[in-house]
This record gives structure tokens, C-alpha cells and sequence, in this order.
């Protein structure tokens, strides 16, 4: 109750600088990291012949910064749209030199060609601001001026990627845009992809789940348990299990 509100701490090797009225910082803070289980299942397939792998959705580094520390040997290109987590992810990163210079940053928002870039993204889950937030996960839309818009595709182009390890893909709503926007890529060499499944949002983005699985499908993807590895035979199945407001991280390889 005594603390203060920004704080600079170091957790499992990796410095970080806080904000604990921000839900995802107080997880870091109380537990050391969040959404592990990506990273483990990474290492548990060794998924590190390439060296090459991109965050989407970095938002202030979180996984941008486990991936560095546990793939030490890797390029890992990290992506956020908001200017206000984009300096987070900044401020972060210069806590941790020896991570920093592997990881090359892009204030960037990734597409589809015919999506157009919002104004304003959900990256701030603030537990004391009185701002409107979303009716159901309760984030709050930041800005993105200045924010360039890329496909995925076009992305991989430029930045002369030819193989990648992994992708990680958590944009609260906007994932079947992103892999629309990879798909020349992603059906020519099929990288694995750590995605978040949140079905509940895809109606507020133009599309719903038969939509997203059809899409995946036609990039010559199948669905896979984080948990176990197995093979999901009914992704339908699956999806109408997650509670409304909830989400899952999902591997498709």
C-alpha cells in the first residue's frame, strides 16, 4: 500500500520499470513475469534455428524481453502501434543493455491493405484511471500519431527476413488483419505462431471465428494446445469454450 507508484525492479534477469496502477506491470511486479508458457513452449520445441523472430504487439517489452533473454542468440524485431506503450517498450529495453542489442524496435501498426490504422489502440489496462475503457477487458485506447501502417508482408520485405523462428501475435482484436496482411509469407514458409485467441472481440473487428479459422486454414496452418502440444482437431470446439471476455493463447504450426 506504501509504495510508490513508478518503481524500478529487476525480475528472473530481466530489469523493468513499473507502473504499478497498470494491470499488466502489477503482474510482473507480484509474479516476475507474464505469459511464460509462450517462451517455454519456444525452448520446449527449439525454435531457434533461424535466430530471426518478430513480436507483434509488443506492447512495453514483456515478451520481447523474456524472448531476448531466453533466445540470447536471436534478432528479435519488436512492434508496437501506441506512442504511450512504445516508449515504455523503450524505456524498458535501455534497463537491459545486453538484451537491447539484439531487439530492434518499430513504432508500427501491422495490417491488412485495405485496414485502415486506427487513431487510437487499447494498451493501457490502468486500474485507477477514470477514462473510458473497453465495456468488457476494461483497456484504454492510446494514441498513434506518427504511427506508420505496414502489411506483414511488406514488413518481412524490407526488413530482408527470409526464415523466422516464431511470431508472436497478440493485438486484442486485430489478429485476423495481421495474418491477412502476412499471408504471401506465412503460406510460403509457414513459421510457427503464438497467437492470443479472444473471439469475443472479433465482432467489434468485422469479422467472427468462422472467418478467423478459415483464414488460418488457407495459410496451411493447423491449431495446437500451448499447454500439451496436441494437435486441436475441433478449433470451433475449442473457441466456444473460452468464456466471454476471457482469451487463450493458442500455437498454430
Amino acid at each position: 500500500f506504501f509504495m510508490p507508484k513508478k518503481i524500478q525492479i529487476s525480475r528472473n534477469n530481466i530489469r523493468w520499470n513499473l507502473d504499478l496502477s497498470e494491470g499488466i506491470d502489477l503482474h510482473i511486479f507480484i509474479f516476475g513475469t507474464f505469459e511464460k508458457e509462450i517462451v517455454k513452449c519456444a525452448k520446449k520445441l527449439k525454435l531457434n534455428k533461424f535466430k530471426n523472430i518478430i513480436d507483434v504487439g509488443a506492447n512495453f517489452g514483456i515478451q520481447t524481453l523474456q524472448i531476448a533473454d531466453e533466445f540470447k542468440n536471436s534478432k528479435i524485431y519488436s512492434i508496437e502501434p501506441t506512442n504511450y506503450a512504445y516508449k515504455k517498450l523503450l524505456k524498458n529495453l535501455n534497463l537491459n543493455k545486453e538484451l537491447r542489442k539484439n531487439i530492434k524496435t518499430y513504432k508500427l501498426f501491422l495490417a491488412s491493405k485495405n485496414k485502415e490504422k486506427p487513431d487510437a489502440i487499447y494498451s493501457s489496462w490502468n486500474l485507477n484511471s477514470k477514462k473510458l475503457k473497453h465495456i468488457t477487458h476494461f483497456g484504454e485506447k492510446k494514441n498513434t500519431y506518427n504511427t506508420q501502417s505496414k502489411t506483414l508482408d511488406q514488413f518481412i520485405l524490407e526488413n530482408k527476413i527470409h526464415e523466422l523462428d516464431f511470431i508472436k501475435l497478440d493485438v486484442d482484436g486485430y489478429e485476423y488483419y495481421v495474418l491477412e496482411g502476412g499471408s504471401n509469407f506465412l503460406k510460403k514458409k509457414n513459421p510457427p505462431i503464438f497467437m492470443e485467441l479472444a473471439p469475443y472481440l472479433y465482432e467489434e473487428y468485422g469479422y467472427d471465428k468462422e472467418m478467423m479459422i478459415d483464414l488460418i486454414k488457407s495459410l496451411n496452418y493447423e491449431f495446437y494446445d500451448l499447454k500439451n502440444l496436441k494437435k486441436i482437431f475441433n478449433i470451433k470446439k475449442k473457441i466456444d469454450k473460452i468464456k466471454h471476455g476471457s482469451s487463450e493463447n493458442i500455437l498454430l504450426m
